[in-house]
């Protein structure tokens, strides 16, 4: 009986030894996967730093270019005055004075 005992103790050892793999097999399987997981997700970040740098330099280049669009307007626009004004003054002149 004793011998029994033994071995049935052994028997439910050895169970728990093959669960106790078999749970490391799995977790072995989970972390790989969660690596190539986590591999993929930095390839995906490296992607998107590098496609925020692109956006940043087209939105700085667009900016100037706004800025240089808002210059020349306003430059037209002071010259249109002036134009007006000096025409306006000549009409007064030639109007005021006799010839």
């Amino acid at each position: 009986m004793e011998g029994l005992a033994i071995s049935c103790a052994m028997t439910t050892s050895n169970d728990r030894l093959d669960r106790i793999e078999a749970l490391v097999e799995k977790s072995a399987t989970a972390i790989d996967k969660n690596a190539a997981a986590i591999d993929k997700n930095a390839a995906a970040v490296d992607k998107l730093t590098d496609d925020i740098g692109r956006f940043n330099e087209r939105l700085d280049t667009y900016e100037k270019g706004m800025r240089w669009v808002v210059q020349l307007a306003f430059a037209l626009l002071i010259s249109a005055t002036v134009a007006l004004i000096i025409n306006a003054a000549a009409f007064l002149v030639k109007l005021l004075l006799p010839s």
